[in-house]
């Protein structure tokens, strides 16, 4: 589980996707290569990535917006990958849920019990309870 990661993607060495242009402060977003062996292990554990609001949906000059919106297109990029080699990744941008007023601080926020809520619910369903 992780809210907001922006960079350290891993991919498979021979699945590297295209470097996706930001004008965020560290300029483009790329991933990082790894064996496929290693790679793969993150297909044996279910896994939630969580993304707040103020995220652009397109390339914009704002760069804390731009940063953001690299960062998801990556995130989902990355889950695709899991899944694609069997595993079970999810990304939640929580405004496309109907879960707004989030900062970059999911878990800090006003509404910090709507979002564990929900974390716990996912904890729950993948049988992580026990």
């Amino acid at each position: 589980m992780a809210y907001e990661p922006y960079s350290g993607f891993v991919f498979p060495e021979n699945e590297l996707p295209q470097p996706i242009e930001s004008t965020g402060l560290f300029g483009e977003l790329k991933g990082v290569g790894v064996p496929l062996n290693n790679f793969l292990k993150l297909t044996k554990i279910p896994i939630v990535v969580y993304y707040g609001d103020n995220i652009s949906k397109e390339p914009t000059t704002v760069w804390n917006k731009d940063h953001w919106r690299a960062g998801l297109e990556m995130a989902r990029i990355w889950a695709a990958t899991i899944n694609k080699h069997g595993g079970d990744a999810t990304v939640v941008h929580l405004p496309e849920i109907g879960i707004y007023g989030n900062t970059h601080f999911l878990f800090s926020d006003l509404n910090n019990i709507e979002v564990a809520n929900l974390l716990s619910k996912w904890i729950k369903e993948k049988g992580l309870d026990k």
